[in-house]
């Protein structure tokens, strides 16, 4: 384990104690100590092992502390859950949004290298990200990391706002942007899942979206995928007009859908399938139960 590494699990760990709160009491030693810390802990990425979770023993290079819950392995505990009732090893899944690879990389192992992970990331430094957390874990036959974003139509050019933290951004177009996208604009290219099928891409049997919002138009560019070959769905809705319009599409394409909705109302998650394939009813244990190993 590294000097960085060291740091900051000392940092959480003293977090996880209450020593922040205790020092409260003394602000001129509070103060000290937030100097000291900001001065310790390292200001780039770190390797770490995630420690739980769908991609528990993966390496992965994360932003620390912002980034806590992936090393932890204990973010989107349903989705985890989710994926391990439905993948099989063979198995080809899409995630769309892949993000550093926190959901990524565990499903890569669980296919195995008989299947496959189309990851897509449109956001030039997470694609990096994954492509290096892919080849640190020898998974480069098993995860696909394309640089693209996914929406309603293929363009060379469309607008990309990054996020605040690197996991917030999204195509910004068409009256749509991420919810808490605050970053600089840029360009980048964007494909429809029904054109990459057309070029070439593997059939999945799950589709994982999380995209800041933009869910509603990644469906409608997998027409085809979802009314002739009826994968599963995973996806993370962020607001309303996305939820009532994802709603109707649902019915439309006679896909029958479960809704994880938190306290808070948004984000809530999505997870649905064919009706003709028990729907809906796909098991996965509840978030209530334990963690995967």
């Amino acid at each position: 384990m590294n000097l960085q590494t060291l740091s900051y699990r000392a940092y959480f760990s003293a977090r996880y104690l209450g020593v922040g709160k205790a020092l409260r009491r003394w602000p001129g030693i509070a103060r000290r100590v937030q100097r000291l810390t900001a001065r310790v802990l390292p200001k780039t990425t770190v390797w770490v092992q995630v420690q739980s979770g769908l991609s528990k023993g993966m390496l992965m290079n994360l932003c620390l502390p912002q980034e806590l819950r992936l090393w932890r392995g204990d973010h989107e505990l349903s989705v985890q859950h989710a994926i391990l009732a439905a993948v099989q090893p063979g198995a080809v899944v899409y995630d769309v949004g892949a993000h550093a690879g926190g959901i990524a990389l565990g499903v890569a192992r669980l296919v195995g290298p008989s299947g496959r992970v189309v990851a897509f990331e449109a956001d030039p430094k997470n694609a990096e990200s994954l492509t290096e957390n892919a080849a640190r874990n020898h998974l480069t036959g098993s995860l696909q990391v394309v640089h693209s974003a996914v929406w309603s139509y293929t363009a060379t050019r469309i607008c990309f706002r990054c996020g605040g933290l690197r996991s917030h951004g999204g195509v910004e177009a068409d009256g749509q942007s991420p919810v808490i996208g605050g970053g600089d604009v840029i360009n980048v290219s964007a494909v429809t899942l029904d054109d990459f099928l057309a070029n070439g891409g593997p059939v999945p049997q799950l589709v994982k979206i999380d995209v800041e919002g933009g869910e509603y138009e990644v469906l409608r560019g997998g027409t085809n995928l979802f009314s002739k070959l009826r994968p599963l769905i995973i996806a993370e809705i962020h607001h309303k007009p996305a939820a009532e319009r994802i709603g109707s599409w649902l019915v439309e394409h006679q896909y029958s859908g479960r809704w994880v909705i938190p306290n808070e109302d948004f984000p809530r998650c999505l997870f649905a399938g064919p009706e003709e394939h028990r729907g809906a009813n796909w098991t996965w244990k509840s978030e209530s139960d334990s963690q995967p190993d």
